[in-house]
């Protein structure tokens, strides 16, 4: 595989405003043969699994009606596209499981979310590279990509921590390895985000890629006022 695009983290309908922008100017750069969604493509923010639900948000009904435009948005820029799901991704299914519904009653996330492209779900990918190693997939699997890649053996990338944009090395008598946290693509003024508006810690968009076996960051520079900067 010469040229591998991960995204992670958009958390649709609450994606930052230019990351469609962003990801076509991307995709016209790289030239995409596999492109990867890393998890939490959208957020269901208004169902809640570990707390109770935010009342200033939409509900379930409303949030999926103002995220299945920007989906058909995503699905015409990478009508093929790997996704693993995230944890916000699975909150549907682990609500329902709560209240002691199968997931076997449950439509496919395809067509809850409206996507006709092809686009196919799993919990993780191994990905054979152009230089002959292997690169591993999750949503997350621990903060340290790091000591992720060097547990799994192999280069590694995932998303889920919003702070976390970074490319590491190790290698081994037989290989040179890579560990990639590939940031998020979420607007952190809106409102399914107020949680985190005293962290210390703010996240860091961008995107990540594999291009002849070597790493990529593409970071979403944004100006004082929040707008992208049009520049990769």
């Amino acid at each position: 595989m010469k040229s591998i695009l991960i995204i992670s983290d958009l958390h649709l309908p609450f994606e930052h405003p230019d990351t469609f922008d962003f990801l076509a100017k991307l995709k016209k750069e790289i030239k995409p043969d596999l492109v990867v969604s890393i998890g939490d493509i959208v957020d269901f923010s208004s169902i809640q699994v570990s707390r109770p639900n935010d009342p200033n948000v939409d509900s379930p009904v409303f949030e999926l009606e103002k995220s299945r435009p920007k989906i058909k948005k995503l699905e015409k820029l990478f009508p093929v596209m790997s996704v693993c799901w995230g944890n916000h991704d699975e909150r549907l299914i682990r609500k329902a499981e709560m209240s002691g519904i199968p997931r076997s009653l449950l439509r496919d996330i395809n067509s809850i979310l409206g996507v006709t492209a092809k686009w196919t779900w799993d919990d993780k990918f191994q990905i054979p590279l152009s230089s002959n190693q292997q690169l591993y997939l999750t949503h997350n699997f621990k903060k340290n990509a790091l000591a992720s890649a060097k547990e799994l053996g192999c280069s590694f990338a995932q998303g889920h921590y919003h702070t976390a944009f970074s490319c590491e090395f190790f290698s081994s008598p037989t290989a040179l390895n890579f560990a990639l946290n590939v940031g998020c693509l979420i607007n952190p003024k809106a409102e399914a985000f107020r949680y985190q508006k005293n962290f210390l810690k703010r996240p860091i968009l961008g995107c990540g890629a594999v291009i002849n076996g070597t790493p990529k960051l593409y970071p979403m520079t944004l100006d004082h006022n929040g707008k992208w900067l049009k520049k990769l």
